[in-house]
């Protein structure tokens, strides 16, 4: 199921045996290929499954599993159709291994007849990002392991995500496995996962089914939450609290508007400055009745935050790196800051100002936090402008 819009695009096909009830489908290949006939009965299956494809719903595609070492058989390559466009045919992970140009080579050929490439279980055994990375898959199918209580595991989550960012920077799709709650597939929509299978979105069967209501409907959430202006209750969520720093009409309501943006960055605190006109110091905006009741930052005092301000570019002092700054760590420590993020503010094309993002531990800024403290910059560089054109230092909000 697309995770975005909540409708089918393919169904996997699996290998039933009635005639051995009680056995495990992976026993019956394991014994399959102990007798010499594994990939006769591989293809036995495939071709099964490719005639049942034929009646599929229009536009989906059809998943068959094939094993590396039946790729690697031109004879078994050969008896499969010439086109195989709306075939998706996956590896298993941990078995991208052995005789890797023939292998490479089916796969190529399995692309010019049309097919997509998937690989399997990824996240369950171990073929190294490298293996992966050669096979350039078209889908990397996430294993149920890292998706079943993915709600209630923040590590799983953040695995989830670093997937998800990998595989767009290599073209490929996501598509979890195992999805068997509700939660679970809120959690792997929110992450941007392409696709989800599972026994929540549809329990395997003879026909071609459609997707659970249940989960079309949490798709639809997930997707109703993306696209609205911001959720006020999540502290966590960037849009609002930008919204109130955009909106601000003074520099009261401004200091105030950013007491909302130090969650949705992950710091303890934030400041946002006005740079002086002659450039000798930075003064905090604070929520006082008149302009400029904070404290100012001498730049000759702190060659660091110069720096940011005169070459445009961000800045960490982390308290206790020997590499740090001495001025920024004095006051630092005064104030009981570990470590400090500094972005300059531009508008018009001039740095105006700096907005700074505190923790009270010494923790290095990770990079989705500079980022978030960027976007603040950003936006909050033109209002401040304009308040500052509006009220100047020393006249008042």
């Amino acid at each position: 199921m697309d995770l975005a819009t909540g409708s089918v695009t393919a169904y996997e096909a699996l290998a039933r045996f009635p005639a051995l009830p009680g056995v495990p489908v992976d026993e019956v290949f394991r014994l399959a290929r102990r007798e010499g006939c594994g990939h006769e009965l591989e293809m036995l299956a495939v071709n099964r499954a490719l005639e049942r494809g034929l009646h599929r719903p229009a536009g989906t595609l059809l998943s068959l599993n094939l094993s590396p070492s039946a790729l690697c058989r031109p004879d078994l390559l050969d008896r499969l159709p010439r086109d195989l466009d709306g075939t998706q045919v996956e590896i298993t992970e941990h078995e991208l291994v052995d005789d890797r140009p023939t292998f490479m080579a089916s796969l190529a050929a399995l692309r010019r007849r049309g097919a997509r490439i998937a690989v399997d279980d990824v996240g369950e055994g171990y073929a190294g990002l490298q293996q992966v990375m050669a096979v350039g898959p078209d889908v990397l199918k996430v294993d149920r392991a890292l998706v079943t209580g993915v709600q209630h595991q923040p590590a799983l989550a953040a695995l989830l995500e670093a997937i998800v960012r990998f595989a767009a920077r290599t073209g490929a799709q996501v598509c979890a496995e195992g999805i068997e709650e509700a939660e679970e597939l809120a959690v792997l929509a929110d992450l941007d996962v392409a696709h989800g299978q599972g026994w929540f979105i549809g329990r395997p069967g003879p026909g071609f089914a459609a997707a659970s209501p249940a989960s079309r409907r949490v798709c639809e959430r997930a997707m109703a939450r993306a696209v609205a202006v911001g959720d006020e209750r999540d502290p966590r969520d960037l849009v609002p609290a930008l919204m109130r720093v955009s909106s601000a009409t003074c520099l009261s309501e401004l200091a105030r508007a950013l007491t909302h943006i130090a969650p949705a960055v992950g710091a303890d605190g934030v400041e946002l400055s006005y740079l002086d006109a002659t450039g000798s110091f930075v003064e905090a905006v604070l929520d006082t009745a008149t302009v400029f009741k904070g404290v100012r930052y001498y730049l000759a005092d702190l060659p660091l935050t110069r720096r940011v301000l005169a070459d445009d570019v961000a800045a960490q002092v982390v308290l206790g790196d020997a590499a740090a700054d001495p001025g920024e760590s004095e006051w630092m420590r005064a104030d009981g800051v570990g470590s400090l993020l500094m972005v300059p503010v531009r508008s018009r094309g001039e740095v105006v100002g700096l907005f700074e993002c505190h923790l009270r531990r010494p923790t290095p800024w990770r990079r989705s936090q500079i980022r978030a403290a960027r976007t603040v910059a950003a936006l909050a560089g033109p209002v401040l402008d304009n308040l500052l054109r509006t009220s100047p230092p020393g006249r008042g909000s």
